[in-house]
């Protein structure tokens, strides 16, 4: 009796695990596009606008919470010509089929000498698509809610990313 209890968890965790299957860590790398709108405080211009392109690279763990969804925490470094910086974004995804939407927070930092604003919080929302039991591809914006200092009253910094990355399951 006791065998047969063994095997029917045994033969349940293999299914349940194949039928969520995704989590585990992951590396990830990508294109992103960081654009920084500063308040100038003239009434005349009102304020300044820029976008750089550049490319970020990390690591995540997606775990699963239910048949539909998954949190994925991620620790990237984004590499952008002036502006170095630290992400750590923790996306809720709910999954259709091999798509998924994902949301959540993003706390930011600048790897670069700014005055008295270094970190910063965005709400990240966008999307993904698992091409296989490993490999997937994924997209999201991270929209600026607040930066810390004097330097948040005046800069608004978002991110745009585009991206791959390799599950180890």
């Amino acid at each position: 009796m006791r065998k047969l209890i063994v095997l029917a968890v045994f033969f349940t965790s293999v299914i349940v695990s194949n039928t969520y299957g995704q989590e585990g860590f992951a590396v990830k790398a990508g294109l992103n596009n960081v654009s920084m709108k500063v308040d100038t405080g003239n009434n005349l211009f009102g304020s300044v606008s820029d976008s750089e392109l550049g490319f970020y690279l990390g690591g995540s763990y997606n775990f699963v919470a239910s048949e539909e969804f998954d949190i994925e925490p991620s620790v990237l470094f984004s590499f952008v010509d002036d502006l170095t910086s630290l992400y750590i974004p923790v996306m809720a995804k709910y999954k259709i089929n091999n798509f998924n939407i994902q949301a959540g927070p993003q706390i930011n930092y600048l790897l670069e000498d700014m005055p008295d604003g270094e970190f910063g919080l965005d709400i990240a929302f966008g999307g993904g698509y698992q091409i296989d039991d490993n490999w997937f591809v994924e997209a999201r914006y991270g929209l600026q809610v607040s930066r810390g200092g004097d330097f948040g009253d005046v800069v608004d910094i978002n991110t745009l990313t585009f991206g791959a990355g390799y599950r180890f399951n």
